[in-house]
């Protein structure tokens, strides 16, 4: 395990991969172009004589995950380690719960891994230009947060 030569984090440095065939084997998913990770605390708002003051719902907070890619086919020999966008709106389609990881590679590292749905799928391009998709990763709970360790 590599550690950390500088302290900012590359966009490049971050993946996600998917338990594609639900066997504990992430597949990065190669051609994804962004990757935002949203997360939303509710809020309280205790009114009183002293005034207002703000705290913690206790609830979970609502995570969620939206990612960009090129749509990209993949030949058979080629999708075992691959995720292809048809995949993708499958499990849109289906209600899938995959599994999934949004990582960085060096020890000490963030990774949060969760089980989640696909749910939005939407797919654009014009004719002269590639086209692309984006989905919405919805976790079905808060999954764990760790770091890489050794």
């Amino acid at each position: 395990m590599s550690t950390r030569a500088v302290d900012t984090v590359r966009g490049i440095e971050t993946t996600l991969a998917v338990d594609k065939a639900d066997n504990d084997t992430f597949v990065v998913i190669k051609c994804a172009t962004q990757i935002n990770w949203s997360s939303d605390k509710a809020m309280l708002e205790a009114n009183c004589h002293g005034g207002k003051e703000m705290r913690p719902s206790g609830d979970d907070a609502v995570k969620s995950m939206t990612i960009n890619g090129q749509v990209k086919e993949y030949s058979t020999a080629d999708l075992a380690t691959n995720v292809s966008s048809y995949e993708i709106e499958t499990w849109h389609n289906a209600g899938t719960l995959k599994t999934w990881k949004y990582a960085r590679p060096h020890e000490g590292d963030t990774v949060r891994e969760f089980e989640g749905f696909v749910t939005n799928y939407t797919e654009e391009g014009s004719p002269n230009g590639l086209q692309t998709y984006t989905a919405t990763i919805t976790p079905r709970t808060k999954g764990t947060l760790t770091k890489v360790t050794a």
